[in-house]
C-alpha cells in the first residue's frame, strides 16, 4: 500500500500555489474522499467502486483520500473520545481491504476553509489527476459542506471528471453510518456495531502494570491503556472478547489458543507518516473484559474507568506490549460486591457465559 502524505505545511503550499512541478502525484485516477471513521461496510463499498472504476475506465490509479486527523479534532478540539478507528487502525483496515494508494492529508484550518470547488480543483483534479469520483449518498465536501452530489456532478462537467454516487448500505433496515456505529458502541451493542462495521469493534492498547488484585483472587488481568486517547470505548460493563497477543509471547500450539493471525499494526511517526506496515504474528485467545471504575476495590470507584482483560489460558508476561481486543458481546453492567467471595463467584459465572458466547464449551 502506497501513501501520499500531505502535511499541513504541504497543504498550505498547495493552496498558495507554491508546489510548482511537484504534482500531480498520480496518473489519471479514480478516488473516494472522506474522513472514513470506522471504514464500515458503506465505506468499503466506495473502495470497491474505486477499484471497479479504475479497471472499467482503464485509469492508472485508484486511491482513497482521507485525513490523518478526523476533521472533528480541528473543528471541535475540546470534544470527548469519539474515534471508531485511530489513524493506525484505519491504515491497517485499508491495507487489509487491498487499498492500493492512500492520500493522507492533515485536516487543518487552511484546508477547512477551502470551498468544494477550490478543494476539488486544487487537490483532486489539479494535484492528483482525478478523472472519476466515487461518493456516498450523503456526500458533502468543502467549507460549509456545500459540495453535494448535484454540485459535484455539475463541477465534473467543468473540470473533466465523472461522478458515481453509491446508495446507502443498510443493516436491519437502518442506514449504516459512523454515527450509528458510535451509538451502538456507546450502548454496548457490540454485535450490532460489528454487523455495521463488517468486523468486530476493536481496541489496540498497551499493557501497563496494575494492582495485581486479579491475580490474587485467581483472575489475573492485563490492564490496557488505549494507544489513542480519542478512541471511543463502549458502555461500562463486562464483555466477552477475543484477544490478540504478540506471537513471541505465546508459541504456536500453547494452551488456550484459538488460532494465529497475521495482521499489521502500522508504525507511524508523530506526524502520521507511515514508517512500516509489516505483517505481525499474533496468537488469539478468548477472554472476559471489565471496563469500569472497579468500585469493589476502590470505594466510590476510580476517577476514570479502566480496561482490564482476563485472557483464558494465557500465562505469559505482556507488560509494555501492544495487544488487540475485539469486543464480542456485553454480558452485564458493572456492579459493587460485598466482598471477594461474592466477586469471585460472579467472575466464575461471567467466565462461563463468556466461554459460551465465544463457542468455547
Amino acid at each position: 500500500m502506497r501513501m501520499i502524505r500531505l502535511s499541513e505545511q504541504y497543504v498550505g503550499e498547495l493552496i498558495d500555489g507554491r508546489i510548482g512541478r511537484r504534482g500531480p502525484q498520480l496518473p489519471p485516477s479514480a478516488l473516494a474522499v472522506g474522513a472514513f471513521d470506522g471504514f464500515h461496510r458503506g465505506h468499503q463499498e466506495l473502495l470497491r467502486g474505486v477499484l471497479a472504476a479504475q479497471a472499467r475506465q482503464g485509469l492508472g490509479a485508484g486511491a482513497v483520500f482521507t485525513f490523518t486527523r478526523h476533521p472533528r479534532q480541528t473543528l471541535d478540539p475540546s470534544g470527548s473520545p469519539f474515534l471508531l478507528t485511530t489513524w493506525r487502525e484505519k491504515l491497517s483496515v485499508l491495507k487489509e481491504l487491498g487499498c492500493p494508494v492512500v492520500v493522507a492529508a492533515d485536516f487543518c484550518p487552511q484546508l477547512a476553509r477551502q470551498t468544494y470547488r477550490e478543494f476539488t480543483a486544487r487537490f483532486l483534479t489539479g494535484y492528483l489527476g482525478m478523472k472519476h469520483l466515487v461518493a456516498g449518498h450523503d456526500v458533502r465536501i468543502g467549507a460549509g459542506r456545500e459540495g453535494d452530489a448535484a454540485r459535484l456532478a455539475e463541477l465534473g462537467g467543468e473540470l473533466g471528471f465523472t461522478l458515481e454516487v453509491f446508495p446507502a448500505v443498510r443493516e436491519g433496515g437502518a442506514v449504516i453510518s459512523s454515527s450509528a456505529i458510535r451509538r451502538a458502541v456507546q450502548a454496548g451493542d457490540m454485535r450490532l456495531a460489528a454487523a455495521m462495521l463488517g468486523r468486530p469493534y476493536a481496541l489496540w492498547g498497551e499493557v501497563t502494570p496494575g494492582d495485581r488484585r486479579g491475580r490474587e483472587i485467581g483472575y489475573p488481568t492485563a490492564n490496557l491503556v488505549p494507544l489513542d486517547p480519542l478512541k471511543l470505548l463502549p458502555q461500562v460493563g463486562v464483555y466477552a472478547v477475543r484477544v490478540q497477543v504478540p506471537g513471541d509471547c505465546a508459541p504456536p500450539g500453547g494452551p488456550g489458543q484459538l488460532g494465529r493471525r497475521t495482521e499489521s499494526l502500522p508504525e507511524v511517526d508523530r506526524h502520521g507518516e507511515l514508517l512500516s506496515s509489516a505483517q505481525g504474528d499474533w496468537a488469539v485467545f478468548g477472554g472476559m473484559l471489565n471496563f469500569g471504575f472497579v468500585p469493589t476495590f476502590h470505594g466510590g470507584g476510580l476517577p476514570e474507568p479502566r480496561v482490564e482483560v482476563n485472557i483464558f489460558g494465557f500465562e505469559g508476561d505482556l507488560r509494555g506490549r501492544n495487544v488487540k481486543v475485539e469486543w464480542v458481546e456485553r454480558l452485564r453492567g458493572e456492579a459493587t460486591f460485598a466482598g471477594v467471595d461474592e466477586l469471585t463467584a460472579q467472575l466464575a459465572r461471567d467466565g462461563e457465559r463468556a466461554r459460551a458466547v465465544l463457542g468455547l464449551r
